[in-house]
């Protein structure tokens, strides 16, 4: 059964599964859930505690054999097989056949990295998901984000207004290992104060809060994004030319080389120029018909997740756009490389918002 990651604690409190299996990519979320399986097992009186790391060499019948042995030391065993891959290398037998003829007093923990969505039609995740409780730990973007900074804060004793969050939100980009760090140093420098509640019928009560204003926050909160190089013209091609800005003055000051995000634009807009060219041909852009796409991108490889990203700009462009943007970046080219006058890193802030198709964003990364 799938098991939400903030279900987990109460789960643990109510019932003890035979198998656990932790996947995903999300590392914070990722390590508190095994984390707290772990102290689980312990306080239940699973002492021992085996681990294992399923690699490709991996022999599956050591978790048979480990679960059909005596302890020694204790009644109750904790076995902990990691698994980065996300599947077994025995196609998942040794798991269906534990699952067939579960062993007693034995809990069974399985650590993975992503699993695919082919893989979760395999008879031995199947197995599992009739025994085990699965818990997936996804990234948390937007609403959902805002929602657990101001969980997580509370937890420190902090209260902090809708503003100050959302500047957490935004500096962090989604990192929750960066935003956890972020809170964490919250609450070293500015440790909680005991304070008295008047409660609505009349009692107080005492509680430990502390609020914080948004210059505080900005004081203290680091830009900890974790700003990726390939995500940036995807960012800007969708119309985000704020976050896109932010990301790109992030990546100059991470000191990347302004060359290498040049060339990956480059190599990005020629693509677009060609499927543009061959989906309005010269004379007849102007065309009533709605536009082939598909057979614009016929021998070009596109990730699925990005398909209707591009198909979304393909039609709302035409191909000068594209050639006027490879000659504003053979421009930057020859900035970067002292061979023109002018700099680089502005001359790409403009780019980034043709590229978005608005006019150029001042302040975006204030």
């Amino acid at each position: 059964m799938q098991i939400r990651v903030d279900q987990l604690r109460n789960d643990l409190k109510a019932r003890q599964h035979p198998v656990y299996m932790v996947c995903g990519e999300e590392p914070l979320q990722h390590r508190e859930a095994v984390d707290m399986l772990r102290k689980a097992a312990k306080y239940y009186g699973y002492e021992e505690r085996e681990i294992y790391t399923a690699d490709a060499g991996f022999d599956w019948n050591r978790l048979l054999t480990s679960a059909n042995e005596l302890s020694l030391f204790s009644s109750k065993k904790l076995i902990e097989i990691h698994m980065p891959t996300g599947k077994p290398s025995d196609k998942g037998l040794a798991l269906i056949q534990y699952c067939e003829s579960l062993p007693p007093d034995i809990i069974l923990l399985i650590i993975a990295g992503k699993v695919e969505a082919a893989t979760r039609k395999s008879k031995w995740y199947k197995a599992l998901d009739h025994v085990a409780a699965i818990i997936t730990v996804w990234p948390i973007e937007g609403q959902q984000l805002s929602q657990w900074l101001q969980r997580r804060l509370q937890a420190k004793g902090l209260a902090l207004q809708a503003d100050s969050i959302q500047l957490i939100n935004d500096r962090v980009e989604g990192n929750l290992l960066a935003a956890d760090q972020e809170i964490e140093k919250l609450s070293l420098l500015y440790p909680v104060s005991s304070s008295t509640v008047n409660l609505d019928n009349g009692k107080q009560m005492s509680s430990q809060v502390i609020a914080l204003d948004y210059e505080q926050v900005s004081e203290a909160v680091f830009d900890s994004a974790r700003y990726n190089l390939f995500d940036l013209f995807d960012c800007s091609l969708s119309g985000d030319l704020k976050r896109a800005s932010r990301m790109l003055y992030g990546l100059q000051h991470e000191g990347l080389s302004i060359i290498l995000i040049m060339s990956l634009f480059a190599r990005e807009v020629r693509m677009l120029a060609k499927m543009s060219a061959a989906l309005y041909p010269e004379g007849h852009q102007d065309m009533k018909q709605q536009p082939n796409v598909d057979a614009a991108m016929k021998g070009i490889y596109i990730f699925p997740k990005r398909k209707s990203l591009l198909v979304q700009a393909l039609r709302k462009t035409r191909p000068q756009l594209w050639q006027q943007l490879l000659k504003q970046l053979l421009q930057a080219d020859k900035m970067a490389k002292g061979a023109e006058q002018g700099d680089p890193w502005d001359m790409m802030q403009l780019i980034l918002a043709r590229v978005a198709g608005k006019e150029y964003l001042k302040n975006s990364v204030q």
